[in-house]
């Protein structure tokens, strides 16, 4: 095997794994404002998603396009589902404070909710970065993206939230898991629910590419 080729294993997984790298250290940059974490986001899934479409892309350029493209809108999604998470929470509080069987009907009513903007939270992101329409729109979208394929949902919920559980609950191996979290974790994390959501938004640009068959789609967004 010759080391210097670049279509050898070795080349191809250095390269992946030092894109993986920058799109994490990018994702987490843009994050610090915190009211930036829908926009960069989208962007990540924008870049996981192309992964899976094209193969081979500019991780620098596909990121900040998307980041700059969807940032307004994306930014309102993300603090109306911060909002509403806060007032789960408060609501939460509440419920607890309530008599007998009132507190119990309640509780289902306010984890039905959570459950709602924890499905909303792991599919709008990605259908804005796929997707153009309005946000909200884009929202009942995703439910939807999400009701068509329960079982990718359940998939998707765990290999987010699994090694979240772990690493807050496991002090003794914390540090490995922090610095997993920093080279590579979150964007891998994105990688993978894009196998997921790959398959479900593929139909749609399989549709688009056979109706604008010939024209560059440079925004790589289907329009519903």
């Amino acid at each position: 095997m010759n080391l210097f080729n670049e279509d050898n294993f070795l080349h191809r997984f250095f390269l992946s794994a030092g894109g993986f790298i920058g799109l994490n250290l990018l994702w987490i940059l843009t994050s610090i404002p915190v009211v930036t974490v829908g926009a960069s986001t989208t962007a990540l899934y924008y870049c996981t998603l192309k992964l899976h479409k094209d193969r081979e892309i500019s991780i620098w350029k596909c990121y900040w396009r998307s980041f700059r493209g969807n940032f307004f809108q994306a930014t309102a999604v993300w603090l109306c589902l911060a909002a509403a998470g806060v007032c789960v929470w408060f609501e939460k509080a509440a419920v607890a404070e309530m008599p007998g069987a009132m507190s119990v009907l309640f509780t289902y009513v306010v984890w039905g909710i959570a459950l709602a903007l924890l499905v909303i939270a792991l599919y709008v992101f990605p259908t804005i970065a796929s997707f153009e329409n309005k946000a909200g729109r884009l929202a009942v979208f995703a439910l939807c993206f999400a009701a068509r394929k329960p079982v990718y949902a359940l998939c998707m919920a765990a290999l987010t939230c699994l090694p979240m559980y772990f690493t807050m609950v496991d002090a003794q191996l914390f540090p490995i898991y922090f610095f997993v979290w920093i080279m590579c974790g979150f964007s891998l994390t994105a990688y993978g629910n894009s196998w997921f959501l790959w398959r479900l938004f593929r139909p749609y640009f399989e549709k688009e590419e056979r109706t604008l068959s010939g024209i560059e789609n440079e925004s790589d967004q289907y329009v519903f």
